[in-house]
């Protein structure tokens, strides 16, 4: 089928398209209200069945693929209808308990049994496209989301016929750039899918296919960077970037880079799986608050102290919090035995309130008085000194971090090699500081976490603490400390004088290759005089004892 052949096809089913004219690249205003990030999915409803689809290492690509595309589409167009199983049952068994979902496993391995049960929750046609053709699936994504339809291989479109589906478009030979340049009037203008579609290049390409349908959002992967951003500024300032990494860059300063300077935020979510069903209750809990355990006192001042924080890194990344096999379900973070015998400083995607409140929820519902929760990084990861519009992002964050009862915040940001971390900095993330919401600020620098060796900042009345000691196996700069031994025998050096800057360390505390047992390690040969607190106490203890000069 020719462009125009395609065009007039989607024009005849009712959603108006036409080639896009050739313009430049002017970003557009953001609208007075926006919408939520969960967009028009449909609530989930207590006590409703979602068909479980069996995900193994034999399951094909193409199934997977299918069934994802048409799970994002029923869970907008109709409601939640599929659960993919991975293997982990910690959400699952959260929606079970907390709103009787009922897991229906009667077509958990029979595929065109399953598409036959959810046909009715969409338009019963098929995008068809070729999966060795790899751009052609990055099509088929965003038109399954325009089309309200399933992304089926060619190898699968006999199966969706006899099943009693009808091809609605052949995108074979076409990519991202060909569904931009004459279908971007009808698609979302306020989120962008960046996620590849090359398994060779990353092997998460198969999975995040039921977000762009949910969305009706772009499924963009092209390997040019002007072009990139000419796309990038049709958005909507301050919108979220999902997937990882970026088509023009593997590396991942390069891709944060790239979208910070467009004004947009990523939101790392390449394996994610199953997003649309987290997200479904986001309508349901719109206005619920959540409330942390940590215990809040007002601190005391001490002297002959020293003060020392241990925070995870790399929670922005959602697959951290509601991914399969999260941190929440493994033994070397949230079911480790030694939760609960240290304060410790968890990261959370302030996003998930939206996207996935009871991710959220079942977080806080399982903590204790020591586990204390730290926003990451805004509404995304994002690098504050190239990024655009923190005006709007701090009015759009505030919202969220209230609702997560979140009142500090961990930035990231790349001034290295370019420029040093100075006073000037405050400028720079004034929008958030101004925030009531916000205590306090905790910093890392892109890659060498903790490149600034614990130095403090001032923001108004709200100090901004950078990393002091990086606690991870690889020691490839001169702050990291790798072993538990290292890292006691570093702090119980310091400073035990609260007065002082030198008398506060900050720990992030790297999650790829530490965990709880390194960090009660090191904490069983901390001097007496050494205090690990929470990430809130820290920064309480900082604003109390350190003071802003006037």
């Amino acid at each position: 089928m020719n462009l125009i052949g395609a065009a007039a096809l989607l024009w005849g089913i009712g959603l108006g398209l036409s080639p896009a004219e050739e313009k430049d690249a002017v970003q557009p205003s953001a609208p007075a209200e926006r919408s939520p990030l969960y967009g028009q999915i449909q609530p989930l409803r207590p006590g409703q069945r979602l068909y479980v689809f069996q995900k193994g290492p034999r399951t094909p690509d193409s199934q997977f693929i299918a069934v994802q595309t048409l799970q994002g589409v029923s869970a907008r167009r109709a409601g939640s209808c599929i659960w993919i199983d991975m293997g982990d049952p910690a959400f699952s068994d959260y929606l079970t308990s907390n709103y009787q979902i009922e897991f229906d496993r009667t077509y958990a391995e029979d595929f065109s049994g399953l598409i036959r049960a959810v046909q009715s929750g969409t338009s019963g046609r098929y995008v068809l496209y070729d999966l060795q053709d790899k751009p052609s699936l990055s099509a088929a994504t965003t038109a399954a989301g325009l089309l309200d339809a399933a992304a089926a291989d060619k190898e699968l479109a006999e199966v969706f016929e006899k099943a009693g589906y009808t091809m609605a478009l052949d995108v074979r030979g076409r990519d991202c750039r060909w569904v931009y340049e004459n279908f971007w009037p009808q698609l979302n203008h306020e989120a962008i899918i960046v996620h590849t579609p090359y398994k060779r290049q990353h092997p998460s390409a198969p999975f995040l296919r039921d977000w762009g349908p949910a969305l009706r959002a772009l499924d963009w992967w092209y390997p040019d960077e002007g072009y990139c951003r000419r796309v990038y500024r049709q958005l909507v300032p301050c919108s979220p970037v999902y997937g990882w990494q970026s088509p023009v860059s593997s590396d991942e300063g390069v891709a944060i880079r790239q979208h910070s300077e467009e004004g947009l935020f990523q939101i790392p979510s390449d394996w994610m799986v199953n997003l649309s069903v987290h997200a479904s209750l986001g309508p349901v809990l719109k206005e619920h608050r959540f409330v942390q355990k940590a215990l809040r006192r007002q601190p005391a001042k001490e002297e002959g102290v020293h003060y020392v924080t241990f925070i995870l890194s790399d929670m922005d990344n959602i697959l951290t919090e509601i991914g399969t096999r999260s941190f929440f379900s493994q033994r070397k973070f949230y079911q480790n035995p030694h939760r609960g015998q240290f304060p410790m400083g968890w990261g959370m995607a302030p996003s998930l309130v939206e996207l996935s409140p009871g991710g959220v929820d079942m977080w806080y519902q399982a903590a204790g008085e020591t586990d204390g929760f730290v926003g990451y990084c805004g509404l995304g990861y994002f690098y504050p000194s190239h990024f655009p519009a923190m005006q709007e992002h701090a009015d759009r964050l505030d919202t969220y971090l209230k609702r997560a009862d979140l009142r500090t915040l961990l930035l990231i940001d790349r001034l290295e090699p370019e420029k040093k971390l100075t006073e000037e900095y405050a400028q720079v993330i004034r929008p958030f500081a101004e925030l009531a919401s916000i205590q306090g600020f905790f910093y890392l620098e892109y890659k060498a976490y903790a490149l600034h060796s614990g130095r403090i900042l001032q923001v108004g009345d709200k100090p901004l603490v950078t990393a002091r000691f990086d606690f991870r196996s690889d020691a490839f700069y001169e702050n990291v400390r790798s072993n538990p031994q290292q890292l006691a025998a570093s702090i119980n050096a310091l400073p035990k004088d609260p007065s002082s800057p030198q008398g506060y360390t900050f720990v992030t505390v790297h999650a790829w290759s530490k965990g709880l047992d390194d960090i009660y390690e090191t904490i069983q040969q901390l001097d007496p005089k050494v205090r690990v607190v929470g990430p809130e106490e820290f920064i309480e203890l900082i604003r109390l004892n350190l003071p802003p000069a006037d």
